[in-house]
Formats: structure tokens, sequence, C-alpha cells
């Protein structure tokens, strides 16, 4: 939610918090336009730092997951389909932040690949993992969007 002040700035959801803890800074903020501390304007400096610096990090682990990341068993059910892109960027804005994703990160990678030539022999299991990866996929897709909105 954005409101415009005459000075065509607009007033953050955090000023609105504080706002509302005081109805007598809404007068002084109205008149006199906002005034803040020292260490509030380092604070918002640091935030919209570290946002940036975020918002870049994530630009990149997407660009290396795209020449490098594969997902060998979405592969092998769905090819470079929707439901694959959906799981990398789960697995790189997600998992690969926390140690536990990475360490499950790690382990898909380990095992993977001798469960893509177990499943290659059997058609029946290939199915069952595709219907599962598929309702998989979708959580994975909610998530990430969760996510985006939320970097917003």
């Amino acid at each position: 939610m954005r409101i415009e002040r005459e000075d065509n700035n607009f007033i953050s959801a955090s000023e609105l918090a504080q706002m509302s803890y005081c109805e007598r800074r809404i007068e002084f903020y109205a008149r006199l336009g906002p005034r803040d501390t020292l260490e509030q304007r380092k604070a918002k400096e640091h935030g919209l730092a570290s946002h940036a610096e975020f918002f870049e990090e994530s630009k990149q682990v997407i660009a290396a997951s795209a020449r490098k990341g594969y997902c060998f068993i979405a592969t092998a059910a769905f090819g470079d389909g929707e439901e694959t892109r959906a799981l990398r960027a789960f697995r790189d804005l997600c998992l690969r932040r926390t140690r536990k994703g990475r360490w499950l990160i790690a382990a898909y990678y380990r095992f993977s690949p001798w469960l893509c030539r177990w499943m290659e022999r059997r058609p029946l299991a290939l199915a069952v993992v595709r219907a599962l990866l598929k309702k998989l996929a979708s959580i994975a897709a909610k998530a990430v969007d969760r996510h985006m909105n939320r970097r917003r």
C-alpha cells in the first residue's frame, strides 16, 4: 500500500506502523515531514544496501544454476520442462540458503544418478516418480512465488 505525500515521496509500511503508534506523530509528520535520527538514517541505508546485495546475489545464483545446476530426477521425468525449472528455482532460492538445504542438495546429487539409472529400466517407477514430482513442483513453484514477492 502506498500513500503519496505532497513531495511525491511514498510512505513505507514501517512509517505507517510508526505513525499508528503515536497520533501526534501523524500531525508532526504531515506538518514537518520525516525527522529521522542519524541512527535511523544509517539503519535505513544499511537495510537498503543489504536488500540490494541479496537481490544481486539471487540473480547470480539463478544465472549459475542455469549454467551448471542439474535436477537429475526431474530432468529424467520431465526433460527441461516447467516442473524442472520450478524445482531448480526452489533449490536455488530456498534450499541453498540453509545448512540443511545444502545437505539435502548434496545428498540428492550423490544418489540421483543411481536412481535415474534404476528408473530407466522401470517405466512404472518413472511414472510414479513423475506424478510425485508434479505435485512437488507445484508446491515449489508456489514457494518460489512467495519468496520472490517478499523480496520486492
